[in-house]
């Protein structure tokens, strides 16, 4: 939740934004005027990506202030009866069906059916998969300027992975990992086991098998999810995958903690502004010499896989990728 008294009204946050052109005084009057309960530009210029609320240098949380006036203004044209049915689309009547009993588990969020890959191999063996609608997030309500939806399913959330009993669950979806790591406790909610994010797991399961790898040889251009903008502290153990597997993250203008949108949510809001987001983001990797995208976000390769595929790039998850230099998947 938005802290005002930790806000200093710097403007850093949005003169910060790769959205709009706002230099500090802008950004100033902008925040001062939602903070005082006003509608704002930024509230229709904002794409949703939470990049303000890891540029804030004192972590007051400014996109959870334009989340609300987003949704108190509805400054994104989004139909609330569009909102209520993709609320519905996820909700569940039974109780949660627990795999069987274990000390740590997998959670696949809903992508178990779409992207079955991931969850194939030694990679994972032995442990119990979580999967479907009990165990989605309900981020995607904050890319459609319905943070309400989210708070209100989150406590159901949490229960429902602790209903598991697990002491440790890997989570392979980001948006879930940020929902246990910051978006759930910033609602005042505890999470009573370890949540470890998918690339910590599978960091250490290379290094652990590190003399079954082998080098791939490959120039990746890394895209960082949104929901990394709540839990960049893993870009660490990204970095060490790479190393261990022999993948070069090329260095480009639009990575890190500067990286773009998938452009996937602004596709629903302004088609010819997400085509634009696209091209920049794609021309950016091209022009650093990657060969191929690396996905942490199976929503991102949705976004960006056809537009890639034109320039002649191609695309792996980064699961993907460990089960190549596994020798689980044909090499690239």
């Amino acid at each position: 939740m938005f802290d005002p008294d930790k806000c200093q009204r710097c403007g850093t946050c949005l003169s910060r934004c790769l959205y709009v052109d706002y230099d500090k005084d802008r950004a100033k009057s902008e925040i001062e005027a939602l903070i005082a309960g006003k509608e704002a530009p930024i509230l229709s210029a904002c794409i949703t990506c939470f990049a303000c609320n890891e540029y804030c240098p004192n972590q007051a949380r400014p996109f959870d202030l334009i989340l609300a006036r987003q949704e108190e203004f509805n400054s994104l044209g989004i139909s609330p009866d569009v909102i209520s049915e993709n609320e519905a689309q996820y909700a569940v009547t039974t109780d949660v069906r627990v795999p069987e009993k274990a000390k740590r588990m997998v959670s696949a969020c809903v992508f178990h059916r779409s992207d079955p890959g991931l969850f194939e191999g030694k990679l994972f063996e032995g442990l119990p998969l979580l999967k479907a609608r009990h165990f989605f997030c309900y981020i995607l309500f904050h890319h459609l300027g319905a943070g309400s939806v989210t708070h209100r399913h989150a406590q159901t959330f949490v229960d429902n992975l602790a209903a598991t009993g697990a002491e440790e669950i890997i989570l392979v979806h980001d948006d879930c990992y940020s929902m246990l790591v910051d978006v759930a406790p910033s609602y005042g909610i505890k999470v009573p086991f370890r949540p470890v994010h998918v690339v910590e797991y599978l960091r250490d399961y290379l290094k652990e098998n590190h003399g079954s790898l082998s080098r791939l040889g490959i120039r990746v251009a890394y895209q960082r999810p949104c929901a990394s903008r709540f839990s960049p502290g893993k870009e660490g153990a990204i970095d060490e995958i790479f190393e261990l597997i022999g993948v070069e993250r090329v260095k480009r203008e639009y990575d890190r903690d500067n990286c773009l949108c998938c452009s996937l949510a602004l596709q629903l809001l302004a088609p010819d502004r997400a085509r634009a987001l696209r091209e920049k983001n794609l021309g950016d990797a091209e022009k650093a010499g990657a060969q191929y995208l690396c996905y942490l976000c199976p929503m991102c390769r949705r976004g960006l896989e056809a537009d890639a595929r034109e320039r002649g790039i191609g695309g792996y998850h980064i699961i993907e990728l460990a089960r190549m230099s596994l020798g689980e998947i044909r090499k690239v």
